[in-house]
């Protein structure tokens, strides 16, 4: 089961449908950047999709596996797109116990994140976090903290976790990943994960709504072939696009029975 998002770009989080989602995703991390409201929130999306901190918890130990992977393939610059809380081994947790020089720039749109973001990276080098429509890549950067830190004319690594759900088809995600590709030096990689279609999803969907929690915010839940497609022009990182636990699993990740059939893909990506 997806859990909903503000749509990068809308106006404002729709906070009378739903408490705060990157909260809600920190409290399933065990963070600290959550409130009563939050915990309540999420133990009705449990109700209704039990499997949902899990999915959640292996989206982040992906993360982490991708990014210690872009470290040992060169990388030191990393850019997190709606990254939420930078909270609980986050990109600059990991890649800077590697090693302290690394560079990393968080971009929200939700500014309600700010304090509590900047708060969670104040005491870290070479670490920015700025509230930004994820839309604007010239704004983002070219964004003054984003340059503080971070030098777009040598490769880095855009990390699109979860980030194009949120983004409709006539929104054009597959233009928005180009524009990121676009702007990206040679040498420079890209990562996305996605949820797929499930029937499991959807029914999550439906008794959230049917137990009176309110109307399940839209998501866009897209194919393993379309997730695919998203990579066009990039030289794929074996095994390609795959359900995420078989991204490169480590002993220590969470086991799940049936790993293939989770339906949230990813894909680590090459420009030449």
């Amino acid at each position: 089961m997806a859990v909903p998002h503000q749509t990068p770009g809308s106006d404002s989080p729709d906070s009378s449908v739903l408490p705060n989602i990157a909260r809600i995703r920190n409290f399933w991390l065990n963070g600290s950047r959550h409130n009563d409201d939050d915990r309540e929130m999420a133990q009705r999306i449990e109700l209704c999709g039990p499997h949902i901190p899990y999915l959640v918890r292996a989206q982040r130990s992906l993360v982490r596996r991708q990014v210690r992977h872009l470290f040992a393939s060169g990388i030191t610059q990393f850019l997190d797109l709606g990254s939420g809380l930078p909270e609980c081994d986050y990109v600059h947790h990991v890649v800077q116990a590697l090693d302290p020089e690394c560079r990393v720039a968080y971009v929200d749109f939700d500014a309600s994140l700010e304090a509590d973001s900047k708060e969670l990276v104040a005491d870290a080098d070479n670490t920015a976090f700025v509230v930004a429509d994820c839309r604007d890549v010239d704004g983002v950067l070219g964004h003054p903290e984003v340059r503080a830190v971070f030098d777009p004319s040598r490769p880095f690594a855009v990390l699109m976790t979860e980030l194009l759900l949120h983004v409709p088809d006539e929104a054009d995600p597959a233009g928005l990943v180009a524009s990121y590709v676009d702007a990206m030096p040679s040498g420079s990689y890209l990562a996305i994960s996605h949820f797929g279609e499930d029937d499991q999803v959807l029914e999550g969907f439906q008794i959230f709504e049917g137990l009176r929690f309110g109307r399940f915010p839209a998501v866009n839940l897209r194919s393993r072939e379309q997730v695919g497609k998203l990579f066009d022009g990039l030289d794929l990182v074996a095994p390609g696009v795959v359900p995420v636990p078989l991204w490169h699993p480590e002993p220590d990740d969470e086991v799940l029975r049936n790993p293939s059939e989770v339906r949230m893909y990813t894909g680590l990506a090459r420009k030449n």
